[in-house]
């Protein structure tokens, strides 16, 4: 499934990349005010810095959940365009908002709680400061789901939020694979200068794993028989992705240079 993965990803960022790259540079453009602003608000006053940058973050977030409806229908063989983007926005707004409030307010506890718990130089600070790290680091993972969730199950936040944790418990490996993944797209960004695939392209590829990797609990429910953790591990994946290998197709390399002639 890995290997089917990757190659769908790839794909579906190669035929999408001029709409990806147009969204991506709304993103930059909107960081980089952003950062303007908030480095003139810092200098003055940084308690007001840090909750006017947790402000921004959320409303950039607002951004990121309004192109999840588009990774989302990308990921299911669609081609939405940039219009898709602008007019999900305000239906995006509530929940992009909270979740980047929350995201802001994890980022901020964790650079700032723990070396704050590190220096106070005893075991209860030590212990304190690794507690608070791995919290992070879980909820990092789990969080990775949330806006897939969203954007394929149509769900409320609350079950968003429940779900994400229910997700990366059940599929723990699956969920660290994924995170590096996205880290080897985000250092691709830098090289590409945040172009391609940045934001879109990280999104697109956490909304192919999920919906992938629905196919799981999908054939759980239908063999309600099977109950030992053992088999459930043995997922059939080469049946259950066999409709969509089928409709990616080949996808000869000179398909991606010269599309016309494939």
């Amino acid at each position: 499934m890995i290997g089917f993965y990757l190659k769908k990803n790839f794909c579906d960022g190669w035929d999408n990349m001029l709409q990806m790259l147009v969204v991506n540079l709304i993103f930059l453009l909107y960081t980089v005010t952003v950062c303007f602003f908030v480095s003139r608000v810092v200098s003055r006053n940084i308690a007001l810095g840090v909750s006017f940058s947790i402000l921004c973050f959320a409303g950039g977030m607002v951004l990121v959940f309004a192109y999840g409806s588009c990774a989302a229908a990308i990921a299911d063989f669609g081609t939405p365009s940039i219009r898709d983007f602008f007019v999900a926005i305000p239906g995006a707004a509530r929940d992009g908002f909270f979740f980047g409030l929350l995201c802001g307010v994890l980022l901020a506890a964790g650079f700032i709680g723990i070396p704050g718990y590190f220096s106070i130089n005893n075991l209860v600070g030590f212990s304190l400061g690794i507690v608070l790290f791995w919290f992070e680091v879980i909820a990092a993972l789990a969080l990775q789901w949330f806006l897939p969730i969203r954007s394929l199950m149509h769900n409320t936040f609350g079950k968003c939020l429940k779900k994400s944790f229910i997700i990366f418990f059940d599929n723990p490996g699956f969920s660290i694979f994924i995170a590096f993944y996205s880290l080897i797209l985000l250092i691709l960004s830098v090289f590409l200068f945040f172009l391609l695939p940045s934001v879109t392209g990280i999104l697109l590829a956490e909304t192919n794993a999920l919906r992938l990797r629905l196919y799981k609990y999908d054939w759980l429910e239908q063999h309600p028989e099977i109950t030992s953790r053992r088999e459930q591990k043995e997922v059939p994946w080469d049946k259950l992705i066999e409709e969509d290998r089928e409709t990616l197709g080949p996808r000869k390399l000179k398909s991606f240079i010269f599309p016309w002639k494939d």
